[in-house]
């Protein structure tokens, strides 16, 4: 299943999808079985500068539970820094959903929904 996610600050727009990525690739079950790359994208109308995803396929030992729960930690070690606020927006298979803010349950929720899909 291959997932594309973008992740962007609430406060200023910018992206930050790099810091997801390199959460991703500190974590090893992440980095053997959902393969992350971080790729160009085009900036949204928002958004000056270089625009990243990251796009990832997951194999069957990571599911699409498992990016919940590491995408989960990621913005918990953020919210514990202080830093603003952030909207990860997942997409697969052309569905798409947007969370914004802090609430960890929500996109555990979404992401199981995309992994019945």
């Amino acid at each position: 299943m291959e997932i594309v996610i973008r992740c962007v600050a609430e406060e200023d727009g910018d992206d930050v999808s790099s810091e997801l990525f390199d959460w991703l690739v500190d974590d090893n079950n992440a980095r053997k079985h959902a393969a992350p790359e971080l790729l160009a994208d085009t900036p949204g109308p928002n958004q000056l500068g270089t625009v990243a995803i990251i796009q990832l396929v997951l194999s069957g030992a990571f599911s699409a539970t498992s990016l919940g729960v590491v995408i989960a930690q990621w913005r918990e070690q953020r919210r514990v820094a202080a830093a603003p606020k952030i909207t990860v927006t997942v997409e697969k298979d052309g569905k798409q959903f947007a969370v914004t803010g802090s609430d960890t349950g929500e996109i555990q929720r979404k992401l199981d929904e995309l992994d019945a899909a």
